[in-house]
This record gives structure tokens, C-alpha cells and sequence, in this order.
């Protein structure tokens, strides 16, 4: 082998090896620096943090709430339409009964239980009937709308209102109704309780 050849192409290989070695132990060292300044930053920070976090634990609560609402107050679409007229079909207790009743707790366990606690879930919405009970008074002669729904938070519940209408299914007209209410969450925004002032008026109307 030609010893010019090889050293006319070792030299440039070990003059790469030694700036790749010399960059990457730069880089190294610079790149230490930046994670212990924000470890510092972090940790001088914290009550920053931590308000961040509680924003965006109120933003979703007020969001949850209003999605609840929304569920409550809107409809019934044609998927819970089928299954109150096959309920009002068939015999109570019956298993086509209970097959329309189990498309109905299907129709809220997807709109309302994500957004809810489980003990209030199962309290409003298994127990209590209470996500069904406008809609159920609503059909089949209403449908029910909401609008403009303002969520205010009060530290330690949330207090809401909102324009609800219900237009006839036969004549076409439609009114709106005001609804007022309070609203608590848990830590995660989930809600755990929702209260209405004058929601009976409404319920009223529609039966």
C-alpha cells in the first residue's frame, strides 16, 4: 500500500474526528447550562405555576358546566326522541322497555359522564332522572334550544345563567325562558352539583 496515499487521507479523517469530539463536548456543556437555570426558574416560580394551573382548572370547569347544561337543555335530538316514543310504546318493566331505557342512559353516560364526578353522575343522571327531566317534559311537543349561557365563578361555586327556548313542534313558535342556577366542581373540573333557581317555570311551560 502506498504510506503517501494513507496519510494524504488519514490527516483530513482525524482533523473531522477531533472537531466532531470538540463540538460535541461543547454542546454537552452548553446544553447543562439552560437545564439548570430552569430548574432554578422552576422551583423560584412555583406560585406562578401553580396559578396557571388553577386557570386552566377554572377554564375547564366553566366548560364542563356549560357542556352539562347544553345536554340538559337541548333537544331531544332524534336518538332520544326514538327512545322516549319506544318507552311510551311498551310495557313498563318489559325488556323492549328497558332496551329503550338503556339507549337513553347510553344517550347521557357519552354527553354528561365525562364531564361530571361519578357520584354526581350517578345521582343526576342514574338515580334521579334529573339530566332527562326537561327533555322528557319538552317531547314531543317542544324543542328545547339553549343561548348565551354565562358562567361566573364565586370561589367556591360557580354561579350561571342562561336563555332557554322551546319551540312548538306544531305552530312553529317559539319563547325563551331565563334559567338561573349555581354550579360546583372538583379539583379535576369535573361537577359535582348543579342547582336551579327558577328552572320549575320552565318545567311548567313544557308540561
Amino acid at each position: 500500500m502506498n504510506l503517501k496515499k494513507v496519510k494524504k487521507y488519514w490527516k483530513p479523517i482525524a482533523l473531522f474526528a477531533l472537531l466532531f469530539l470538540v463540538t460535541g463536548c461543547s454542546n454537552s456543556t452548553s446544553n447543562s447550562d439552560p437545564d439548570s437555570s430552569t430548574s432554578s426558574e422552576v422551583g423560584n416560580n412555583s406560585s406562578t405555576s401553580s396559578a396557571e394551573v388553577n386557570g386552566e382548572e377554572e377554564s375547564e370547569s366553566k366548560s364542563n358546566i356549560r357542556t352539562v347544561l347544553q345536554n340538559v337543555f337541548n333537544g331531544p335530538n332524534e336518538k332520544l326522541e326514538k327512545a322516549l316514543i319506544g318507552m311510551g310504546n311498551t310495557e313498563f318493566g318489559s325488556e323492549d322497555y328497558n332496551n329503550h331505557f338503556k339507549k337513553i342512559n347510553e344517550y347521557f353516560e357519552e354527553r354528561i359522564e365525562p364531564y361530571a364526578s361519578e357520584r354526581f353522575y350517578e345521582s343526576f343522571v342514574i338515580n334521579d332522572s334529573g339530566a332527562l327531566r326537561y327533555l322528557r317534559a319538552a317531547h314531543p311537543d317542544f324543542t328545547l334550544k339553549t343561548e348565551g349561557i354565562m358562567i361566573e365563578n364565586k370561589n367556591s361555586y360557580y354561579k350561571f345563567s342562561m336563555e332557554v327556548s322551546y319551540n312548538n313542534n306544531k305552530s312553529g313558535e317559539s319563547k325563551t325562558m331565563e334559567v338561573r342556577g349555581q354550579a360546583q366542581t372538583n379539583e379535576a373540573g369535573k361537577v359535582t352539583s348543579i342547582n336551579y333557581i327558577n328552572v320549575d317555570e320552565l318545567y311548567l311551560v313544557l308540561s
